[in-house]
């Protein structure tokens, strides 16, 4: 176990000591911060959220919110480390562009206003349109990747990063059972009593007639499903896609376009998205696979779920 994290840590220190520049480092945790700040600390963050504004409408707020970011780290990035030559190129506009395109259209999509299922119950439709949000990502998203990797990233090892690969996973298990107790007392606090589970059974009932402890397995299925699809994501495209033009400094815009997808969620959710998306994005970029992401990921929201289950159903809390 010792010598594992001690690799693991060793390769993560090691991306550290060759990508930090105290000035893109201070700029980007500031820029973040202020973020964050006005997300939850004004009314105008709430409005922003649900899409009332600047423009009144979701998908442009989603892409001001997604590409705003992802350009104003990284460009001032380039310019702070003097990288020109990148600035001058255009397929990192327009390859950023795309995949910030994409997590915004697919985070602002409603199946709502898309789909009306008249012949089901009110409680049988928001079951349903629950679990197909979470089918968004790979609605979206894992086609236009597919075609990306066969067509224009063929270096890239992998599905980007979904690929043969075990460096540092024993470690990455290891961690992931240190985190656990912390995991544990966040989920007692109110945000997370108030918000989690992501699928609440004693709401719901016994949805199309099962039981609700079935209905609860499937969404679960889908919600482990979704985690795979935002690693693939922000781990792969946004750093190991991004890499072939940026190099390590694929790592600091993920991460605040990452921070942002964790807007509307518990506060601590979105501060703790600025660390883990930054250790989890340096590791992807040592080692060119997600399966470490993909294990911390899917574990925390599983133990998270489960966590709430347990106090809801034996505590009686929440």
């Amino acid at each position: 176990m010792r010598n594992s994290l001690k690799l693991l840590f060793r390769s993560f220190t090691a991306f550290f000591r060759q990508d930090f520049n105290p000035w893109v480092y201070a700029y980007t945790v500031l820029l973040v911060a202020c973020s964050i700040a006005l997300m939850y600390g004004t009314a105008w963050g709430g409005r922003f959220e649900h899409g009332l504004t600047p423009f009144g409408n979701i998908y442009a707020n989603h892409i001001l919110r997604y590409a705003g970011l992802y350009f104003l780290v990284a460009i001032p990035s380039l310019v702070f480390r003097r990288n020109c030559a990148t600035l001058r190129n255009p397929s990192f506009y327009i390859k950023a562009f795309l995949f910030v395109l994409l997590v915004s259209f697919s985070d602002a999509f409603s199946w709502r206003e898309a789909l009306d299922f008249k012949e089901y119950s009110l409680a049988e439709k928001s079951y349903v349109f629950k679990v197909m949000w979470r089918t968004r990502n790979l609605t979206f998203i894992l086609p236009v990747l597919l075609v990306l990797r066969i067509f224009f990233d063929k270096k890239v090892k992998g599905l980007y990063g979904l690929c043969r690969g075990n460096h540092h996973v024993k470690a990455y298990l290891w961690l992931y059972v240190a985190i656990a107790p912390l995991l544990i007392l966040a989920s007692l606090t109110d945000d997370f009593l108030s918000y989690y589970p992501s699928y609440k059974p004693w709401v719901f009932g016994d949805v199309f007639g099962r039981p609700a402890w079935l209905n609860a397995l499937l969404f679960e299925i889908v919600y482990m499903a979704d985690f795979v699809m935002v690693e693939l994501f922000f781990r792969g495209a946004l750093v190991i896609g991004m890499a072939a033009i940026l190099g390590r400094g694929a790592v600091l815009p993920m991460v605040a376009v990452y921070v942002a997808l964790h807007f509307g969620k518990p506060a601590l959710e979105a501060v703790s998205a600025l660390f883990g998306g930054y250790f989890l994005g340096a590791l992807a970029f040592q080692t060119r696979h997600i399966w470490g992401g993909i294990i911390i990921h899917m574990g925390i929201a599983l133990l998270i779920e489960l966590l709430r289950f347990f106090e809801h159903y034996v505590l009686g809390v929440g």
